[in-house]
């Protein structure tokens, strides 16, 4: 059983799930410090909206890669989750066709050849998957308001040091008291932002915001 596991035949579906592992323990660790894997990442994206329902002739379609994340509901679950869901599906179905091939004809494929097959046959699992998980679960916290609107709201730095063009992660509260976790740097001449500052979003730069730290703190 586990000369079969680890043989060479094996190794993308043992990776995809030892990744897989790898990422629940980060997301474990994480929250104990209150800033879990998933929202830490979802703040490094840049918000996507993949709706292909567009009319005129003047625009475009859109491309086929584009196409194939919105089939694959990318961006309707938190990209953690689905990256889970895909790696999950990917090295069970992968485990299953090679255990299928070694009983019937006595040896498990190349891994060249068993990986794409897998992948493949995994693609309309992951839509599914997906498009159940996006029914359940509860909207995300970062759903509440747009992160646009997030500035001038107050927050505390919850990870590294932010300096200009290095930046740190903050978590933000909003109006409605969810936490948002977002990438800052410091305003123009302000110094360093340190971990447990209590700092205010001054404005949103792409994916990252600019803040200074309270005047109230000494």
């Amino acid at each position: 059983m586990f000369e079969f596991i680890f043989s060479a035949a094996n190794v993308p579906f043992g990776v995809a799930l030892a990744i897989v592992f790898f990422i629940a323990l980060l997301e474990g660790v994480g929250a104990l410090f209150g800033a879990g894997l998933s929202q830490f990442v979802d703040s490094m994206l840049p918000e996507m909206d993949f709706d292909l329902d567009i009319a005129g002739p003047e625009i475009e379609s859109p491309g086929i890669f584009v196409q194939f994340l919105s089939w694959l509901r990318f961006g309707q679950v938190p990209f953690i989750i689905l990256l889970i869901v895909i790696l999950t599906l990917f090295g069970l179905i992968g485990f299953a066709l090679q255990g299928f091939v070694a009983e019937t004809f006595g040896a498990p494929l190349p891994a060249w050849i068993a990986a794409p097959l897998a992948g493949v046959a995994s693609l309309p699992l992951i839509r599914g998957c997906a498009g159940f998980l996006n029914r359940i679960m509860p909207r995300d916290e970062t759903d509440a308001i747009s992160r646009t609107e997030l500035v001038g709201h107050h927050g505390v730095i919850t990870l590294g040091r932010a300096e200009p063009g290095s930046p740190a992660q903050a978590r933000i509260k909003d109006a409605l008291g969810n936490s948002h976790y977002v990438m800052v740097e410091p305003y123009e001449g302000e110094h360093a932002l340190e971990q447990g500052d209590q700092i205010t979003l001054l404005r949103q730069d792409e994916t990252r915001f600019v803040a200074m730290k309270n005047q109230t703190e000494n």
